[in-house]
Formats: C-alpha cells, sequence, structure tokens
C-alpha cells in the first residue's frame, strides 16, 4: 500500500499501524555544515534529502517579544539578551544547549512590569524546518510566515506540526529552572498567574492562526519537566500546578481542532506519563538514552497507548557501524514486537560528531526493517 508522510504520521499517532515506521531528526548546523562536505548536495536541506516524514514546522513564540541585543561579544562567544530579557550565552561554532545567566523575572514586581507583553500578536509566528535553531526560522507577520510557507512544495505529503512551549518550558524561560521550583513551592499564587496567562497567551495566539486558514496536522509541545533521574517536582505538585493548564491547551487543539500531540521533555519523565496520557498526549519525544530511557522496556509497558520518537543513542550515531545497527535495529524490533508505533529520531538531537555516512547507514536500516 501506497502511504505518504502525512497519511503515516497521522496513523502512528493516531493509534494505528501504518507501512512503517516514521522518521524525523534535528540535525545540528554545524552537522549539516559536516555533512555538505561530506557529500550531501549543497541546495537541498538534510529532512528533504533524507525524506523525513516530519519536515516543516510553524512556532508559535511566546516570548515578552523584547528586543533581542547583543551584550558582549568575543571570538568564543556571544552574550545575548533574547526577547524573553534573559541573557544567554552562545558558543561560536557549535550548537548545543546554552547557558543562561540571567533572568528577566526574579519575582512579583518584575512579572508585573512584563506581563502586559503576553498577549496574542501577529509577529508571534515564525516557519521554518523541523528541529532548525529559531534564527534559521523565516519569523515575521503572519502573513509573511504564510507567504514563505505557501512555497513550500511538500506542505500536501509531509506531516506539518505547530510548535507551542508547555507552561514550564514558558516559564522557565522567563524566570530559570531554580527561581520556578522555589516560586512553585513558596509563592504559589505567582506560579499560578503565570500559568494562567500561558493558557492565555497560547490559546489566543493558536485561535489567531487557525482564523487564517492555517491548521497542521499536529503540535509539538516542549517541556523540559525531567532531568536525568526523574521530575523536577513531585508528581503531585504537576498535577497540581501545571496539568491542568497543558489538559486546556491540549484539549483545545486536540479535542476542538482534530490535532495529534507529541511531547517533548528532557530527562527521564517516566513518572509523568500517565498524567500526560491523562492531558492526552499522543507521542512521547525525545526519550533521552543517557536519562535511562529505553523504547524496549517502554513499547512493553505504554506501547497500546502512546507513539514513541527518539530513543536513538547519539553515542551510537557517532560510532562503529556494528554498534549503530546493534541500536537501530534492535528497539525498532522491539517496538514492531509490541506493535508499538514508533518513530525513528535521535535521542535529543543530532552533532556533528555524526558523519553523513553513519546517517544514511540509520535510515538504510529503516528502510529494511521498519515495515510493520
Amino acid at each position: 500500500m501506497s502511504m505518504n508522510s502525512k497519511e503515516r504520521i497521522r496513523m502512528l499517532l493516531s493509534g494505528e499501524i501504518p507501512d512503517r515506521i516514521g522518521r524525523a531528526d534535528a540535525p545540528w548546523p554545524e552537522t549539516r555544515a559536516r555533512w555538505r562536505k561530506e557529500g550531501l548536495p549543497a541546495d537541498v536541506h538534510a529532512s528533504d534529502h533524507f525524506k523525513m516524514d516530519i519536515r516543516m514546522n510553524t512556532r508559535v513564540i511566546c516570548s515578552f517579544l523584547l528586543e533581542e541585543k547583543v551584550l558582549e561579544e568575543t571570538d568564543d562567544y556571544q552574550i545575548v539578551s533574547d526577547a524573553d530579557g534573559a541573557h544567554i550565552k552562545y558558543w561560536k561554532g557549535k550548537s548545543g544547549v546554552p547557558m543562561p545567566l540571567k533572568h528577566a523575572i526574579s519575582g512579583r514586581e518584575d512579572w508585573e512590569r512584563l506581563k502586559e507583553r503576553l498577549v496574542p500578536d501577529e509577529h508571534r509566528f515564525a516557519f521554518g524546518y523541523y528541529g532548525n535553531y529559531m534564527f534559521e526560522y523565516n519569523q515575521g507577520t503572519l502573513a509573511q510566515v504564510k507567504a514563505v510557507r505557501e512555497k513550500c512544495t511538500t506542505l500536501d505529503e509531509i506531516f506539518e506540526i505547530m510548535e507551542v512551549p508547555d507552561p514550564y518550558e514558558f516559564t522557565m524561560a522567563k524566570m530559570g529552572d531554580e527561581n520556578v521550583l522555589m516560586k512553585m513551592a513558596m509563592e504559589p499564587e505567582l506560579l499560578k498567574e503565570i500559568f494562567e496567562a500561558y493558557e492565555k497567551l497560547v490559546l489566543g495566539s493558536v485561535e489567531m492562526l487557525f482564523s487564517k486558514g492555517y491548521k497542521p496536522d499536529g503540535v509539538f509541545i516542549g517541556g523540559d519537566i525531567a532531568y536525568k533521574n526523574g521530575l523536577l517536582f513531585s508528581p503531585q505538585m504537576y498535577r497540581e500546578m501545571i496539568l491542568p493548564h497543558l489538559k486546556n491547551v491540549v484539549g483545545y487543539l486536540k479535542n476542538d481542532n482534530g490535532l495529534r500531540v507529541v511531547y517533548h521533555s528532557d530527562g527521564n519523565p517516566t513518572e509523568a506519563i500517565p498524567m500526560l496520557l491523562e492531558a492526552g498526549v499522543d507521542c512521547l519525544e525525545p526519550l533521552e538514552v543517557n536519562a535511562g530511557m529505553d523504547v524496549r522496556k517502554l513499547a512493553g509497558e505504554w506501547g497500546d497507548k502512546v507513539a514513541f520518537m527518539g530513543n536513538i543513542s547519539v553515542q551510537a550515531m557517532s560510532g562503529p557501524k556494528d554498534k549503530l545497527k546493534e541500536e537501530v535495529v534492535s528497539k525498532i524490533e522491539a517496538c514492531k514486537k509490541a506493535r508499538a508505533r514508533f518513530i525513528i529520531h535521535s535521542d535529543h538531537s543530532v552533532p556533528d560528531t555524526v558523519p553523513l555516512e553513519n546517517f544514511q547507514y540509520m535510515m538504510e536500516l529503516v528502510d529494511k526493517y521498519g515495515k510493520y
């Protein structure tokens, strides 16, 4: 049966088994630059070259929309004041996790000063390839983003997503992890106001987008609620403070508008899986190997309830091909055996330690072993 990417991912996220597992990934800009030196065509994006099933993404920008400024620059790094007012250190010539130095909100006084900026706005949208860094996106008015998006010739066949943060990720960008966690315990009323503002902003912005005739196939919700050893807070605190707002957003996107939901959290969010499913999440991503996530185990425990995206170790992707084959094939076969729905993807993003030859080999393994 011939099936395009849109049909395939829709089935995987809807509880059905398609022709084969899906595929998507997020190579760093430096990785794509390396691959071009190793033979990737210069005029073709890696996601197009490898015919990824999830390719294009519209981001809903939930920042304070402050003017971005370079505060300090050396040969090795830049310190930037970003659209949320955070001071972030970016190393030059290498991607990965930037280093936050300072955040805009330390307490209620800062929140009262900035909260009025959190309203839907025509400039809160950007369009680009899934997995690209924000500076690679086309950002502007809704009309400008729409014009760029309409030039994409593959939208009828690929699964197109929209990206929004979850309540915690939204707040963390404005306060920093440590401050959010302390305020959740010591000033819960302040956090409640911020989470409510998050919900209003996301729903209002998405309504604005939909009112212009744009409707993606699914939504990618980013919320780094965990670290290597588990959740950043107790399950009870998550249920009481964060989950209700996630439920409301997912309910609007999924129940009212038919979008399928991929939820991203770094670390090990296993304790939150029942609550994420309760909220309506359809797929878990990226399943970090170094945090103990293993789709071979998850497939047997949760495979009848949720799809999986990720869990291919970047260390294995960077190493010898026999180790890469063992990693990829064992996880594909475990998902097929459990009739679990799987989208092949790195366990976060693809660093420039991964040669083009290895990534091509991984896609060949998907073609060979990935049919259901």
